[in-house]
């Protein structure tokens, strides 16, 4: 019976050099091992009949299992037939290192081993001893693709056979723990109303795709203006195993979906634009995980705060005195907006927030936020601009993500004076200019 107590298997693993990639992320899986994970991932191949398989991976048990069993014509099994469990690395990972307990035995010819083989090229066997005793093997450093434990005529004693009336070849191997290093980064690509272009307000969908072909995706990180802003952990996904290990070749998911909302009207937004970056990382438990990142700019346009009251969605607008939308007035004369607020099937909206934003009449300039008021009864409301320059003015309603306006043109005539201290004078003697330009502009709406 095959007796191996687990925390010795512990200490003795701890003593192998495990060397991988320093540029890599590395992860160490185990593999039927009852005290920590009772199952796992070989695939089973024989080029003849005369092998069977057999998997027992609990307490005492055999674990991966191969025998043979001679055909009854007598004839015995070919020289170089085989049958096989083999753990195969996947695609952007290589075995770098790890150990596995194995119990070989050979008969009539027939002899178990195990060994490790790259990609191309030539293996290297790293367990041969077929005395039926339990043997910890250690994995060496390399980049290999195949970890195998086979039986296979070897030795044939009749012609090319290998005959004889036992049944004892065996090879049996448990108690598995294998490091790979992942040296392939994942993909990532990233969509939604967020990236949608245009101004952003209020509440908007960022969708994040992104795929794996290794150790698979761990960890997303979402930044906006270099302050983490939202993301996942999926290291409960990853088959976590006690001691900081994993339980499959490939622990995390090798394709997520993953959707977050998020608030442009709230920090780390801010007003104007915005840089929001979003990164996904493969598994590793030591080195470095791999990234993959995309980064985007946009425009968010906060400057108009949501109204707690919903459902408008037209906006009139004008001058009170004249009910236009352009106005003309004699510098330092204060003028009234008057504005309303309607729904879809044109009811007035009670108690809605509008903005009232301005700025110089001169390119270049941009909005800013000199005012909010609140709509009675009727939808309405009122608003008194200071005096001063010739400005742009744009009443603004704003529900969420929806945001209509109206951009009012107010004209201020507005004329300089020029005074002398004398109409008439002599050489060398001094004359005073005085005079006046309108201004300044209203304080509380430019600075």
């Amino acid at each position: 019976m095959w007796l191996i107590v687990v925390s010795l298997m512990g200490t003795a693993f701890t003593s192998l050099a495990l060397c991988g990639s320093v540029e890599a992320g590395n992860y160490v899986v185990v593999q039927c091992n009852a005290g920590l994970v009772p199952r796992g991932e070989a695939r089973f191949s024989s080029n003849t009949s005369h092998f069977s398989r057999a998997t027992q991976c609990g307490q005492n048990s055999l674990g991966f299992q191969i025998r043979h069993r001679l055909p009854t014509d007598g004839r015995g099994t070919l020289n170089g037939k085989y049958g096989a469990w083999t753990w195969q690395a996947p695609a952007g990972t290589y075995l770098t290192g790890g150990s596995a307990y194995g119990r070989l035995e050979n008969a009539d010819g027939i002899s178990g081993y195990l060994a490790v083989k790259p990609d191309f090229g030539n293996g290297r066997v790293t367990e041969n001893q077929n005395d039926d005793r339990v043997h910890l093997s250690a994995i060496p450093a390399g980049q290999w693709r195949y970890f195998v434990a086979r039986l296979q005529c070897t030795a044939p004693n009749q012609g090319n056979r290998c005959v004889g009336s036992g049944f004892d070849a065996h090879a049996y191997i448990k108690q598995i723990r294998l490091q790979l290093s992942d040296v392939s980064p994942p993909s990532v690509s990233v969509g939604g109303s967020l990236l949608d272009g245009g101004a952003r307000r209020g509440r908007n969908a960022l969708f994040v795709t992104a795929t794996d072909q290794g150790s698979g995706i761990r960890t997303v990180q979402i930044t906006v203006n270099g302050v983490a802003a939202g993301g996942d952990d999926l290291s409960a996904t990853c088959d976590p195993v006690p001691g900081g290990l994993t339980g499959r070749l490939s622990p995390c998911p090798l394709n997520i979906l993953k959707g977050y909302t998020f608030d442009t009207a709230k920090p780390p937004f801010k007003h104007g634009e915005n840089r929001v970056d979003v990164c996904v990382l493969d598994y590793a438990q030591t080195g470095t995980a791999n990234p993959d990142c995309e980064s985007r700019t946009i425009l968010v346009d906060s400057l108009c705060p949501t109204s707690p009251v919903g459902g408008g969605k037209k906006v009139t607008a004008t001058f009170a005195d004249n009910q236009k939308q352009v106005r003309k007035i004699r510098y330092g004369r204060p003028t009234i907006l008057s504005a309303q607020v309607r729904d879809a099937q044109g009811n007035p909206v009670e108690r809605a927030r509008v903005c009232v934003q301005s700025h110089p009449d001169a390119p270049g300039e941009d909005y800013r936020l000199i005012g909010t008021a609140r709509t009675n009864s009727n939808g309405t409301w009122t608003h008194k601009l200071r005096p001063g320059t010739s400005r742009l003015v744009r009443i603004t309603y704003r529900d969420d993500t929806y945001q209509v306006s109206r951009t009012l043109r107010l004209k201020v005539r507005a004329t300089s004076s020029m005074r002398v201290s004398s109409k008439q004078t002599r050489p060398g003697r001094r004359v005073r200019f005085t005079g006046g330009i309108p201004g300044p502009m209203p304080p509380d709406e430019w600075s």
